[in-house]
């Protein structure tokens, strides 16, 4: 079986640093227009116009047709909501490598910091570049150089606190930033993952299907009432980190989560379930996943998790394991079969 791949991107973080208050209030302007285009593009999407119409009535507003093509991207984010309310201002423009890496918002090395040159439109057609500093972590600094030259595509987005997030392939971030961690023998295992508000489960097994391995973080005190979110994270990511490490060091090649789908997430009738539902931001958790993976030069997988909680619970009792284990064991067994397809 054949499995699309889509490009994907992380997010390296910076802030602007701009003297100028004439520069400063066009930009500001300028993340105005292009958030009241993102509220149109969703509202047009609504109506099920065709592109061909929203692409003029967008280039007609922000006057500019690459923002107006950035801001139907974000728009689409948002489409299933029956209305769209955006408070904060930002801006935000798409890559394009045929045009220096990106049309609107370009990055210029310079010592250890970079020029931002931002395009502001204007309605005449007679558009104008303002220029800033950029400052980014030290690590960073290759591969953004690398990012300027052109060669590839990067998105870029600057909120109303001059906070600068440059978006760059995944491979190419992997390539600068990645992790080396000595393995054990040569043989290429899986390893499943099942993520929950309190544990992280993870099973290795074999090309056989056999079950070699299984370890689990714990982290109940994460989803008490009035624990910190930002602590609550960096606990999850941690143990996530560990265990990718752990795999890697036992020659694990393929890493294997749960594909989310689109359906909303149910109550159930037990408010302790309830509260440590609410307070598990499984998709944030998953992005993190992915590139943790990719830094280390392994291959992040997806796989269906439907039926796994019920399958888990006739397979647990064969294993010997609970339920959130034999779920992990569920999703690396069903990838080795549909790699085996």
């Amino acid at each position: 079986m054949v499995r699309k791949v889509r490009k994907e991107y992380v997010a390296v973080n910076g802030r602007l640093l701009i003297a100028d208050n004439i520069a400063k209030s066009k930009l500001l302007y300028t993340m105005r227009l292009f958030r009241d285009t993102i509220k149109m593009a969703h509202y047009l999407m609504r109506k099920e116009l065709a592109w061909e119409d929203i692409e003029k009535r967008l280039t007609s507003l922000i006057s500019n047709a690459h923002y107006g093509h950035s801001a139907y991207q974000r728009a689409k984010l948002w489409k299933d909501r029956p209305y769209l309310k955006l408070r904060k201002k930002f801006l935000f423009s798409v890559g394009k490598s045929a045009e220096k890496g990106n049309r609107n918002i370009r990055l210029i090395p310079s010592d250890n910091y970079f020029i931002v040159k931002i395009k502001i439109p204007h309605a005449d057609g007679r558009h104008e570049w303002i220029e800033c500093k950029a400052i980014f972590g030290k690590r960073y600094i290759p591969l953004l150089k690398e990012l300027s030259k052109g060669n590839v595509s990067y998105g870029v987005e600057i909120g109303e606190d001059y906070k600068i997030h440059v978006h760059v392939p995944l491979e190419l971030y992997a390539r600068y930033l990645g992790k080396n961690i000595s393995r054990r023998g040569k043989s290429l295992h899986i390893a499943g993952f099942d993520l929950n508000a309190d544990r992280i489960n993870m099973v290795i097994i074999n090309s056989s299907g056999e079950l070699l391995d299984f370890k689990v973080k714990h982290f109940p005190e994460v989803t008490q009432h009035g624990f910190p979110k930002e602590r609550a994270k960096d606990i999850r990511l941690k143990a996530l980190s560990e265990l990718i490490d752990y795999a890697c060091y036992h020659n694990v090649e393929y890493f294997v989560f749960e594909k989310l789908g689109r359906r909303r997430r149910k109550k159930t009738s037990n408010r302790n379930i309830n509260r440590k539902l609410s307070k598990f931001p499984k998709k944030q958790l998953l992005t993190h996943a992915k590139v943790m993976v990719a830094k280390r030069g392994k291959k992040f997988c997806e796989e269906n998790p439907a039926f796994s909680s019920q399958d888990a619970e006739l397979i647990a009792k064969k294993l010997r394991l609970d339920t959130h284990t034999t779920s992990a064991y569920i999703l690396a067994y069903r990838y080795l079969k549909s790699i085996n397809t």
